[in-house]
């Protein structure tokens, strides 16, 4: 009987000792990561907002991401993708101004104004500058402020025409549901 392929209960365990380190280390390093985004999210305000849009391009569904710093709490910066009416994904951003405390508006109703930049990716239109105005309604309770809410956005400024290589007026309205996380 050859003896030589059977491993030897010393390789067996330093083997499975191995394994279990860097287990361990994937564990610890997974849980540092966990407990630094935790970190970063409660000192800053994150929401993942699906939105639908229709407007001169079309019918867009897409996805935002808010962020707002916790030294600047005013100041929304919010990069999105969404799917222009051809399929194909297109992207842009905005950076809004939160007017909520100017305006004085009443509890649970935020409004934020700026520019927009956004690429269509579509056969029809490519870039489109505006701005942007949101306004969010809050629909959590009084222990998680800001949760869950919905709104309404409009959108006013010139988009890129393919066809006719020119630029025309661009007019966009939409709804979003926002996640706080």
């Amino acid at each position: 009987m050859n003896m030589s392929h059977t491993p030897s209960i010393g390789s067996f365990v330093q083997s499975r000792s191995s394994i279990l380190l860097r287990s361990l280390i994937v564990v610890a390093g997974a849980s540092a990561a966990v407990n630094a985004a935790d970190n970063i999210v409660a000192e800053n305000d994150l929401r993942l907002v699906p939105q639908l849009i229709v407007g001169t391009a079309g019918l867009e569904p897409g996805l935002a991401l808010e962020w707002r710093g916790s030294e600047m709490e005013d100041l929304i910066i919010r990069p999105e993708v969404l799917i222009s009416e051809d399929g194909n994904i297109g992207g842009g951003g905005a950076v809004l101004f939160d007017l909520s405390e100017d305006l004085e508006l009443p509890n649970r109703q935020a409004v934020a104004i700026g520019p927009r930049i956004v690429y269509h990716h579509a056969d029809d239109h490519g870039w489109e500058a505006d701005v942007m105005a949101t306004w969010a309604y809050e629909l959590s309770s009084v222990t998680r402020p800001w949760r869950h809410s919905i709104g309404a956005l409009v959108a006013v400024g010139v988009i890129q025409d393919r066809k006719h290589d020119d630029a025309d007026l661009a007019a966009n309205i939409g709804g979003f549901y926002a996640f706080r996380f």
